[in-house]
């Protein structure tokens, strides 16, 4: 039997798939109605015919690979059929190569469903994994998608040793190729750094966050969730508990914005969106540059005491490529940039890539792919951080790291087991990979308050369950990190940071989903958690109020650096130490790029349009996202406005008149916003005004003994 006739019937079925592939590309994106989507039709489509002939190389690939693994099993069927030409064998192949990729898709069931809700396949595949009695999943599932494919492929590969040497040999060098790419370029090794040496070694830093966790919603906040299988027994945060209990836990940390990039800027250069100019999340290079010059981060500071300085992240991570904050190297993902969503969108519409080249190999020939969210996964950041730890354990290198991941960020979507670990077993609805997230109405249209308020209670369990199991899987990836840190000896001169850059609404009262959007209902898309763990210092819980803009002044105290004259907040090192009795500190805060503007009662809002009407691609910026200089000074004049002292909030609201609108919440009665007493407590109303007016309009921050000089009330 002839190997050609084998690759003929592979090539056919491939060949197939790359035409579906591509209609599913034009239907997709014909039936897309934000400008985006005709801008990529009009003026890109040079640019999407190259990446589609790009994808050529995949199919290639396969059919070769397909023909090498199967030829064997169609060599023993044709042995029983008395119809032996090349046309029964093509005919075979084909059938073969059409059964093989229906089990690599149902096996993508059980390890990455996250890339399912790209695919157009139907639900066949969770009926087949539905079949298998609960009590024989966990045994059947690993026989089914590890023991068979590990017989399969070995079989084949002895069958060609034995009759085809220079196949084998190929297909084995092509296996060990990718293992040795995996091993040798998914991180990037340190340099060695000289640096002055004594006897004690300097601290190290790293922190590690999960864009979008909440402050609240972690065990040792006293969250429990309402579901949970055997396996979810520790609750969502098992590693971050045990870390917190011997570690200094903030109860009340809040970012002053609740977008990542802004917010991340203001974590290491330590001042207000509003001082370091970044004020909504679609900057042009202007004003990216003008930010680089006002700010100083700690980074930069390390760098010149020897510190290996590192972000290592995802795409939530892929701010760090916009604006440089001092990290000499960066292993984290494009972001916002509209030829990678158009890249992505052809890959994903050609789904053999991540069925079959989610890996290194993959990596290799389709570089573009370590850019997209759905291939980053936690699982390689935390592969990249383990293997940059091992280099700077060998070279002795103090260093100071952003580990940043995408676990937490909606749309929620994570692998087994932590996509159900906390589900309704019996949920079958539109959520049940990650949120059902339509990206045409959210940057098309400014009217989703009303269609997200409609959600049903089951869906509004199923995004919490979801949001839940990638918390764990967060927390086991942090896990993973600090026994990395003990194994390589580290842990003794290391200080670890658990935090975030904001929460995210969850459908308490007054809001819906997202976060950044507005101050209605409580704070938890502003509330992050704050865990930090100095060696040697006493554990303690402290409830005084924090900001992210004090993290950098207190490790600066916690590692003997000089503070920056530009930094903002005030260190608690004190606190952490107990030299200092807390106190709590104002928070100030504003809302981001205006993506929903949610109703004020009493209030009508300035109106500003979608955001694919207050955006343009800039070519000359790398393709970024970035906001139109007629929207920059409507936006931040439309901006929503908060202060909350120990126990108030106050929230300013501009109206479409130009006045503005304030309304006053007692905190610890009413933690959600649903009773305005602004005009029930005028006392409180004025002192508070006073002092988020004069930071709104002069940039000066009062303490709460300046805002209540007799004491605050209760």
């Amino acid at each position: 039997m002839k190997f050609s006739s084998v690759l003929v019937g592979a090539t056919i079925f491939f060949i197939f798939q790359y035409l579906v592939a591509i209609w599913r590309l034009t239907t997709s994106s014909t039936g897309m109605e934000n400008k985006f989507s005709a801008l990529a039709r009009q003026d890109y489509m040079g640019f999407l015919i190259s990446q589609n002939l790009q994808m050529i190389l995949a199919y290639i690939v396969l059919a070769l690979g397909a023909a090498i693994l199967l030829q064997p099993y169609v060599s023993w069927w044709m042995r029983k059929s008395t119809r032996l030409n090349n046309r029964t064998v093509i005919l075979l192949s084909l059938g073969f190569t059409a059964l093989t990729h229906g089990y690599v898709t149902l096996r993508l069931v059980d390890t990455r469903p996250y890339f399912l809700n790209e695919a157009e396949f139907g639900q066949w595949y969770y009926l087949i994994i539905e079949l298998i009695p609960k009590f024989a999943k966990t045994p059947s599932l690993f026989v089914l998608f590890t023991v068979l494919p590990i017989v399969f492929i070995t079989y084949a590969l002895f069958w060609q040793i034995r009759r085809r040497k220079y196949l084998a040999i190929g297909t084995i060098a092509l296996v060990s190729a990718s293992y040795v790419i995996d091993k040798t370029t998914r991180s990037t090794p340190s340099p060695q750094v000289q640096g002055a040496k004594s006897s004690k070694p300097p601290l190290n830093v790293i922190i590690i966050g999960s864009d979008s966790l909440r402050g609240d919603l972690l065990g040792c906040s006293g969250y429990k969730p309402s579901r949970g299988n055997n396996l979810a027994d520790g609750g969502v945060s098992p590693v971050i508990d045990a870390l917190a209990a011997r570690s200094s836990r903030f109860e009340n940390c809040y970012t002053s914005i609740a977008s990542t990039m802004e917010s991340g800027v203001q974590l290491l250069a330590s001042q207000y969106p509003q001082s370091h100019g970044l004020r909504q999340m679609y900057p042009d290079q202007e004003t990216v540059r003008a930010t680089t010059q006002r700010i100083e981060t700690l980074p930069t500071l390390l760098r010149q005491r020897g510190y290996d300085t590192a972000a290592i992240g995802d795409w939530c991570a892929g701010y760090y490529e916009v604006i440089p904050l001092g990290m000499e190297h960066l292993s984290v993902s494009t972001f916002d940039n509209f030829k990678i969503y158009m890249s992505q969108a052809v890959v994903m519409a050609h789904f053999v890539v991540p069925l079959y080249f989610d890996n290194s190999l993959g990596y290799r020939l389709f570089p573009q792919l370590e850019a997209f969210a759905q291939f980053v996964t936690p699982e390689v950041v935390t592969q990249r951080v383990e293997k940059r730890l091992a280099s700077v354990a060998q070279q002795k290198n103090p260093f100071f790291w952003h580990v940043f991941y995408s676990c937490n960020h909606l749309p929620y979507r994570s692998r087994e087991p932590y996509r159900s670990l906390f589900a309704d077993p019996n949920y079958q609805g539109k959520n049940r990979n990650g949120v059902d997230f339509d990206i045409d109405s959210f940057i098309g249209s400014t009217d989703l308050e009303s269609k997200w308020k409609a959600l049903p209670l089951e869906e509004v369990n199923q995004i919490k369950a979801l949001y839940d199991g990638c918390t764990r899987q967060f927390d086991d990836c942090v896990g993973k990190i600090l026994n990395s840190l003990k194994v390589k000896g580290l842990a003794d001169n290391t200080i670890v940071i658990i935090t975030s850059d904001h929460g995210d609404d969850h459908y308490e009262p007054g809001v819906t989903l997202g976060h950044g959007l507005t101050f209605n209902g409580g704070l938890q898309a502003n509330h992050v958690p704050m865990i930090v763990h100095v060696p040697g210092a006493a554990p303690q819980v402290i409830p005084e109020t924090v900001r992210l803009i004090d993290v950098i002044p207190s490790l600066a105290d916690l590692i003997g650096q000089e503070k920056s004259p530009t930094w903002q907040g005030q260190s608690f090192a004190g606190w952490i130490r107990q030299t200092e009795t807390p106190i709590h500190r104002p928070f100030y805060g504003e809302t981001g790029f205006p993506f929903i503007q949610f109703s004020v009662p009493g209030v009508e809002r300035p109106k500003l349009p979608a955001m694919d009407e207050m955006t343009f691609i800039d070519s000359s910026f790398n393709y970024q996202f970035v906001l139109k200089p007629s929207y920059i000074e409507p936006l931040i004049q439309a901006k929503q406005r908060c202060l909350r002292t120990q126990n108030w909030k106050l929230v300013c609201t501009p109206t479409a008149q130009g006045s503005r609108h304030f309304a006053l919440f007692h905190m610890t009665e009413d933690p959600h916003g649903e009773h305005d007493l602004a005009t029930k407590f005028p006392e409180i109303t004025t002192a508070m005004r006073t002092a988020l007016e004069r930071w709104i309009d002069l940039k000066l921050e009062s303490s709460i003994a300046e805002i209540f000089p007799s004491g605050e009330p209760h």
